[in-house]
């Protein structure tokens, strides 16, 4: 979909630079989960802070979020697979696992994203899709293997919940395509996926008595205003680069954002990484090449 050189740059600034910030949220969850925050609060507040601040930034510009049923049905069904209930798994999951092992579920979205689109029937069966699949998956009995990089004996059963996300995301990744109206602007589209994600949130928060007001300016409040502006602007980023050069394109995002993870936890919790790790890594990173080669042949 990218044919000219500017417009290959462009997107490409735009991918890496989403990475790099998508990277530091496993971080920031994990300093909101240490700090006490509610993971489905913390997921409430940063979604609907993020929303807020895209939708003054509409209204500054003279744009506006539409509100067809087509819109609002797009906003909810996104903003829950894209960022209400992975995220809050992941910010529940983040204090019992190394923020840069969390990252590697990212890896699985590609092949998860083929498998779903095959059932779907967006994709047809492919090969190289079914081996990138099953690569994957050696990547996580890495990972969940005895002695390796979870940091505890019971700690493989929170990676294998873990895995819940990619599914997730590899489920937003079809609906952003199919369900995306378009005539939406990618900032409008990004505040009303946020503001879809607080209202599916809410009455689940409520419900689960997990409902958090901050009562001082302290670090549980810093990383949920962190969240909000990395997921207000990664999500820009993310519809910008599907519209400029397609969800193809967009999942080479995966390769740059576990580096990035794994380098954002080295440096805010000086976690350390082992064989292991680098051996899950080339495996995941293989079915997802494996997955995206199946793709170009066809």
């Amino acid at each position: 979909m990218v044919y000219d050189k500017g417009r290959l740059i462009v997107s490409y600034t735009m991918l890496i630079t989403a990475a790099v910030i998508f990277g530091s949220l496993f971080s920031v969850n994990k300093w909101a989960a240490m700090s006490g925050v509610p993971p489905l609060a913390y997921t409430f507040w940063q979604s609907f802070v993020a929303g807020a601040l895209l939708w003054l930034c509409l209204t500054l510009a003279g744009d506006r979020m539409g509100v067809s049923r087509q819109h609002i049905v797009g906003y909810v069904v996104i903003g829950a697979l894209v960022m209400g209930f992975p995220i809050s798994l992941l910010s529940f999951i983040a204090p019992k696992l190394p923020a840069s092992v969390m990252t590697l579920v990212l890896a699985l979205s590609p092949p998860f994203t083929f498998a779903i689109s095959v059932l779907v029937r967006v994709e047809r069966f492919r090969l190289f899709g079914l081996l990138g699949l099953i690569v994957g998956f050696l990547g996580v009995l890495v990972i969940v293997a005895p002695g390796t990089t979870l940091g505890g004996p019971g700690n493989w059963k929170w990676f294998l919940l873990a895995l819940v996300a990619p599914l997730m995301f590899a489920c937003s990744n079809v609906f952003a395509a199919l369900l995306r109206p378009p005539a939406a602007s990618s900032a409008a589209m990004s505040a009303g996926v946020l503001f879809g994600s607080s209202l599916v949130l809410l009455p689940i928060m409520l419900i689960a008595s997990q409902a958090w007001v901050p009562q001082s300016f302290d670090a549980g409040v810093i990383a949920t205003i962190l969240a909000a502006l990395i997921n207000a602007a990664f999500l820009v980023l993310f519809f910008e680069v599907i519209r400029l050069a397609g969800p193809t394109f967009f999942a080479q995002f995966n390769y740059l954002a576990v580096p990035a993870g794994a380098a954002w936890g080295a440096v805010i919790f000086h976690e350390h990484l082992s064989l292991y790790y680098f051996l899950a890594m080339l495996l995941m990173f293989i079915g997802m090449f494996l997955t995206e080669y199946g793709r170009a042949r066809a």
